[in-house]
């Protein structure tokens, strides 16, 4: 295996390509004994078996851990204390509501104070989680993994509100590797045997950007939940950074132990559990947006594949769906726009046996760096030419929005029928509001 010395980083997937490519005879006495030639590891206090080539592994390990519950129920526990802190000094008296008292399970209507500080998980969403993320590690055999938590408790709350925080544990133990046709990121992924969650790699610019992007993302999302308001984001269930060390002096790095580290984002499979007949990816853009259609099995097509083919099989939305459908993409996109997002994509898979669009947005933690606004003015202006190529790649996150709406707007046009109303079919103006558009919203 390739690998760095010290904490330079080096992906884990290129690392665990060079597992067992050798018969362990032919190997030298010091590789077959080094740790790391082992895929499969059991640590103490753990059932679970953790798999070096199964990434995934690791963060179920840690999110199953008892130092990880320990260290959740503790910051519960200060959560508890701080409410009831405040209540007293605000003079609030405690007194349970009807629904609680239902909800008891004891027989004399008896209620559980801690359990109804804590009954509403988006409320601990807006809470400001701890400073430092938790850093949680495991040794066996000469060789120490660790895992490190971003944003513990907000994503342990989010897990709770959408009731995944022990099937993701489950789903994470297993992995495969996974060939995300559609994107060019070059980030490398990976999809939970079961097909529930999908892992995306992070540059350590995107981890950067996610840290900052994490609070904004709680605080839509319980917003959301608590409205009752229906978002097309594709939901992140956590951010993990994972580090292999070899325990010990390598004398074949100089006497320096190996390491190897990576960062995962673990996020909901918007298509688990369906077949469908086309999958796009959809970015609002013409501009080198089409590929060659080669009619193999899950195929993604991109803009201009749908805009040829529009006119023979367009996808019709009744009333109902398209003011759902415009309320969700306006309010998630003007969120993206006010955090500095760009560059998100619309997943749409095509499901023909049951006349459904299953739908979402993805890749939306790419923020407007200083490097894409040069980018962006060259192609815009006549210098080096830029102007006369077409429509930029990269605009500002406000000039992509605009045009991504608009787009939408376009490749699902409204069934028409003589009740339509005029303003069925409004013009995305930067001054244009939500209510003014659907005032029955």
């Amino acid at each position: 295996m390739d690998l760095t010395s010290g904490t330079e980083r080096n992906s884990i997937l290129k690392a665990i390509s060079g597992l067992w490519q050798q018969p362990l005879a032919s190997r030298s006495p010091f590789e077959a004994d080094d740790p790391m030639n082992d895929p499969e590891h059991i640590f103490r206090e753990s059932s679970m078996v953790v798999r070096t080539d199964e990434p995934t592994s690791i963060i179920a390990l840690a999110l199953n851990s008892p130092q990880y519950r320990d260290m959740l129920s503790r910051s519960r526990a200060e959560k508890r204390t701080a409410v009831r802190e405040a209540k007293l000094t605000e003079g609030e008296a405690f007194m349970p509501d009807d629904k609680s008292v239902a909800e008891s399970s004891s027989t004399w209507g008896v209620v559980d104070v801690d359990a109804i500080e804590l009954a509403d998980p988006t409320e601990d969403m807006k809470i400001a989680s701890s400073k430092l993320p938790w850093a949680i590690s495991f040794e066996s055999g000469g060789l120490t993994i660790s895992c490190t938590v971003l944003y513990p408790e907000q994503f342990d709350a989010l897990r709770r509100t959408y009731d995944c925080e022990k099937s993701m544990i489950e789903s994470l133990a297993r992995c495969i590797k996974w060939d995300a046709s559609g994107g060019k990121s070059g980030s490398a992924f990976l999809k939970t045997r079961d097909d529930r969650f999908i892992a995306k790699e992070l540059s350590r610019p995107e981890l950067q950007t996610m840290e900052t992007f994490a609070p904004a993302y709680f605080d839509y999302m319980s917003s959301a939940v608590s409205a009752d308001r229906p978002t097309l984001l594709a939901k992140i269930f956590g951010c993990y950074k994972l580090t292999f060390k070899k325990t010990g002096k390598d004398k074949a790095h100089g006497g320096k132990s190996k390491s190897t580290q990576m960062n995962l984002l673990v996020m909901e499979n918007l298509f688990y559990n369906r077949r469908f007949s086309k999958l796009y990816d959809l970015k609002g853009s013409t501009r080198n947006r089409r590929v060659q259609s080669t009619g193999r099995e899950n195929e993604v097509l991109l803009d201009e594949n749908l805009v040829e083919t529009a006119h023979l099989t367009p996808f019709y939305l009744r009333e109902h769906s398209k003011r759902i459908l415009r309320g969700a993409l306006y309010n998630d996109t003007k969120f993206l726009s006010d955090v500095n997002v760009m560059d998100y994509s619309f997943l749409v898979g095509v499901d023909s046996q049951n006349n459904e669009l299953v739908i979402g947005i993805v890749d939306y933690i790419r923020t407007y760096t200083w490097d894409k606004k040069l980018e962006s003015w060259v192609k815009e202006s006549a210098f080096l030419g830029g102007a006369a190529r077409g429509e930029p790649t990269i605009i500002t996150p406000k000039q992509y929005r605009q045009r991504f709406l608009g787009a939408m707007e376009r490749y699902f046009p409204l069934v028409p029928d003589r009740w339509m109303k005029q303003r069925d079919s409004p013009e995305f103006e930067e001054d244009s509001h939500l209510l003014e558009l659907w005032p029955d919203w």
